[in-house]
């Protein structure tokens, strides 16, 4: 246990320390054009299923026949949210869902009707309250625009299916990954899958493993998504949707890193580096040995992917 926690911490590292120069940007990386004129893009992916990015974060709707149900609010988005429904659909908002706590994901709910249904995880929740409760200096979501979200109206704990007119939403926690409460929500007839903060489709993961709280849960999450059967994965980030490549492409690199990890934990040498700093002061020491266990991890991984 004791080396597996050491080795989610190196990936931690590597990811959050090592920043590669500029290049020029490839194709898979690109996402969707964004029309000037609107600020945002809306597609169909199937069946009253649609997807809205501004071209830096993604949420899905759908419409039911009997009104629209909203999954998160990313504040960059916004109003346009509501332009976005607008433009295919005059039903009302009836439900919402929160896939997670994170302000940059659902911090413009605020735009939805207050007499909505409002669904997430119990520890989302949870997160929510302690948030309004804390009496924070800042507001709740303030450095990206957002706002005090209304608390969610339904909660569950493993599992949820939400069935509106023809529309169905399965909810199911799988566990802990990037922050407790980030829930799976799948569309079977459309064979489309949302989970947030986890995959990034032609990209590496933000710094620290997108800020992962739970890194094993973060590295066992690829598995999980690769066990539902979807066509196309709303994950959050990037103007673009996923497919089933780009989760086993960001699978192999993430276990690639662990592997390397492992190497580097083996082969960088402890005490010849505290016989150069001494051990007066700690942080030197230990700061320095995870430059060069990350450094070496880094050596050994980039050759592949750079």
């Amino acid at each position: 246990m004791l080396i597996r926690n050491i080795m989610a911490i190196l990936v931690f590292l590597f990811i959050t320390t090592n920043s590669f120069a500029a290049a020029p940007l490839p194709d898979n990386a690109r996402g969707v054009p964004i029309p000037k004129d609107k600020g945002y893009h809306v597609e169909e992916v199937g069946s009253g299923l649609y997807w809205v990015t501004e071209g830096a974060y993604t949420m899905m709707f759908l419409t039911t026949g009997q009104g629209v149900i909203v999954v998160d609010a990313p504040p960059t988005i916004g109003q346009k949210i509501l332009k976005a429904i607008a433009d295919v659909t005059k039903e009302p908002i009836t439900h919402v869902i929160y896939s997670h706590s994170h302000a940059d994901h659902i911090g413009a709910a605020g735009i939805y009707p207050k007499d909505a249904k409002y669904i997430a995880h119990e520890d989302t929740k949870v997160q929510l309250e302690r948030v309004s409760e804390s009496g924070r200096k800042f507001p709740y979501g303030a450095f990206v625009g957002g706002a005090p979200v209304p608390m969610p109206t339904n909660t569950f704990k493993d599992k949820y299916t939400l069935k509106v007119g023809k529309q169905i939403l399965e909810l199911v926690y799988h566990g802990d990954d990037h922050d407790p409460g980030n829930i799976y929500i799948y569309a079977p007839k459309q064979k489309v899958l949302m989970k947030i903060d986890i995959i990034f489709p032609g990209w590496t993961p933000f710094k620290g493993l997108a800020i992962a709280e739970d890194v094993p849960g973060y590295i066992e999450a690829h598995d999980v998504i690769l066990s539902y059967d979807f066509d196309k994965l709303v994950s959050g980030h990037w103007g673009k949707l996923a497919i089933r490549k780009d989760v086993e492409v960001q699978k192999e690199y993430i276990q690639d890193i662990q592997a390397n990890a492992g190497t580097a934990l083996q082969t960088v040498n402890f005490y010849a580096i505290a016989k150069e700093t001494g051990y007066e002061n700690t942080a030197l020491l230990f700061d320095t040995y995870l430059d060069a266990v990350t450094q070496k991890c880094a050596d050994l991984t980039e050759p592949k992917w750079v």
